[in-house]
């Protein structure tokens, strides 16, 4: 096993010797990564976002449905959206006596940004959510219900136009 790597090591020290050995082209000519890998890599990073959302999303359904009386009166529940529904850009339905309100989640800023800048007036009764690993259940519940009523108070208040 030793002496497949023995020409690697050779060129390695040699080059490692004449400078930090990274930064010439002949180096990086015969050490390149393999178009397959590369893509094995991006699949391995794409698969590992997805997982992260739905556990953000699962997150944000576990704090909702354990609030322990402390949601507010207008709280009616909430379930997760439709196949259909998924297509249109919604996560999950908030269950309120105001009518349904629907949520997107996202877990960064620059997926949130995404969202925003693709969104049109289609989307105007989605309530976007930021939630970050780090968060608690608490925190979860408090930024979603402030969020949703903000939502709710938005479409009371708004007059009708003639």
């Amino acid at each position: 096993m030793l002496k497949q790597y023995q020409s690697f090591l050779k060129i390695y020290i040699l080059n490692f010797f004449k400078g930090d050995g990274m930064k010439q082209k002949k180096f990086w000519r015969n050490h390149k990564i393999p178009a397959k890998t590369n893509h094995r890599i991006l699949k391995i990073l794409e698969n590992t976002k997805r997982s992260q959302g739905f556990q953000t999303e699962e997150r944000f359904m576990k704090a909702l449905e354990n609030g322990n009386g402390n949601n507010p009166d207008w709280y009616k529940g909430v379930s997760k959206s439709t196949t259909e529904q998924e297509k249109n850009k919604i996560d999950h339905i908030v269950h309120t006596i105001f009518g349904d309100i629907f949520v997107q989640i996202k877990s960064s800023e620059a997926g949130a940004n995404k969202f925003l800048n693709e969104m049109n007036k289609s989307h105007l009764k989605i309530v976007l959510l930021v939630i970050k690993r780090h968060y608690s259940e608490e925190t979860i519940r408090e930024i979603s219900f402030l969020a949703i009523k903000d939502k709710i108070d938005y479409f009371r208040n708004k007059k009708p136009s003639c």
